[in-house]
């Protein structure tokens, strides 16, 4: 792997050098562009959100469905990841009158959050049961960047104003974590004058990373606001997509001292759950592989970073 990412810098570097070699026919003040920029990116990285839609099925099977003869409710909704927020610094050197070359490098976040609870009760004559369950918090975060090289076209239109359309390629470097916190409590009161209580719970933290090939189109237009400032917007369709990350993940139980900890390649795992005679199977992002039996590893797990993108951002002629 770091053989073959040395390789693309070498060629990155080359192509820099090649396109500064060549000869210029624009003016001097408009050779070398600075920019900066910032927006908003739209994606969906499914087998990352599976960890949401795992812990629904988990608890629509230990929590909801065993509950369904009590009165009570929970919103089973945990959050997911469908867009984040890109920044980038880009150096663009124009070699001739309508096409530039640049190189830049552009990072992005998200986090979300959420804190879920759910109640069931029931109640006899002369007895009391209440259930209750947890999270708190059930987060996911997201994040990374990229080195990208691109060729750009620009048209005049009007005035100070031009379209450009480019492509860009490179690497990208991401990487996500999670946290899920929970509790299950159980109250059970009887006669005025008894009650049994139990409680199970525990927090699970896991994380990943990895890097691959990135690719981009670019549509935009700029527009000068003087001698040598101007700004910008810029639409963009990107594909990535990353496979055999690696992190680690920890877990305590409440009643259960110390901490397990593991480390491992991540994938998507496969549960089969048997619930009063019926059977249901969850598929599980996990890197925690120990014990578990080969052919419940349904597949390898793919962190997809293929994004639309719109961003608005300023330039400083040099």
């Amino acid at each position: 792997m770091r053989t073959t990412i040395s390789k693309k810098i070498i060629v990155l570097v080359g192509l820099v050098c090649m396109c500064l070699a060549l000869p210029v026919d624009v003016p001097a003040k408009d050779r070398l562009r600075i920019e900066v920029y910032g927006g908003m990116s739209f994606l969906n990285p499914k087998d990352l959100n599976m960890l949401s839609k795992a812990e629904e099925e988990y608890t629509d099977v230990y929590f909801i469905q065993r509950q369904l003869y009590k009165q009570g409710y929970f919103v089973n909704e945990f959050p997911r990841i469908f867009s984040a927020f890109p920044a980038g610094l880009r150096l663009k050197y124009r070699f001739a009158k309508k096409l530039s070359f640049s190189i830049g490098v552009e990072g992005f976040y998200q986090k979300v959050k959420d804190s879920l609870e759910g109640t069931m009760s029931y109640s006899g004559t002369d007895w009391f049961d209440n259930q209750t369950k947890t999270y708190d918090p059930f987060q996911i975060g997201l994040s990374g960047y990229s080195a990208l090289a691109g060729l750009h076209l620009s048209f005049p239109i009007k005035g100070s104003t031009e379209l450009e359309i480019g492509g860009a390629a490179g690497w990208t470097w991401g990487q996500f974590d999670f946290t899920n916190t929970w509790a299950h409590t159980i109250h059970f009161w009887i006669e005025d004058y008894w009650e049994f209580r139990t409680q199970d719970g525990g927090t699970l933290t896991g994380d990943g990373s990895g890097n691959g090939f990135t690719a981009r189109v670019m549509l935009r237009l700029n527009r000068s606001l003087g001698k040598r400032l101007g700004f910008f917007v810029e639409a963009s369709g990107t594909t990535c997509r990353l496979k055999s990350l690696f992190g680690g993940g920890s877990e305590t139980r409440l009643g259960i001292p110390g901490e397990a900890t593991w480390e491992g390649t991540w994938g998507i795992k496969k549960e089969d759950l048997d619930f009063e005679g019926q059977s249901k199977s969850i598929k599980v992002p996990s890197n925690y592989w120990e014990g578990w039996p080969a052919d419940q590893r349904d597949r390898d797990f793919s962190l997809n970073l293929s994004r639309v993108q719109f961003v608005i951002g300023f330039y400083i002629r040099l």
